[in-house]
């Protein structure tokens, strides 16, 4: 079950969460941040443990309809370069990839993406 977190105690004021739950346990999130018409995926993760079991599509999938329903123009993210699960993931909802950012993660390159929604 996904359940939106209605008070996030962030210094970021256009920060939200959505939360994966499984057995009122949560072993998912995806922390954004909608800003005007758009919006920044922060962070996304899934337990270990319960990957590969469709959470990270549903937590997407959850995403790009709150984007739909907000008018949301584009959706951005950063993921590591060797992070090809992720990629794939990203790739498979429409995401492309648009620039690299050298040393982003400190010892490694990111790679910003990027989705059009409206």
């Amino acid at each position: 079950m996904i359940r939106e977190v209605e008070e996030l105690e962030s210094p970021n004021p256009y920060a939200k969460r959505i939360e994966f739950y499984h057995e009122d346990i949560v072993v998912g999130y995806l922390d954004y941040s909608l800003i005007y018409d758009r919006m920044e995926i922060d962070n996304f993760f899934v337990e270990e443990k319960n990957r590969r079991c469709g959470i990270g599509k549903k937590l997407m999938s959850y995403l790009i309809a709150e984007a739909i329903t907000n008018h949301v123009v584009n959706i951005t993210l950063e993921v590591r370069v060797t992070n090809e699960i992720a990629r794939n993931l990203y790739k498979n909802f429409g995401f492309r990839e648009v620039a690299l950012r050298k040393f982003y993660y400190g010892d490694e390159d990111g790679i910003l993406m990027e989705k059009q929604v409206m």
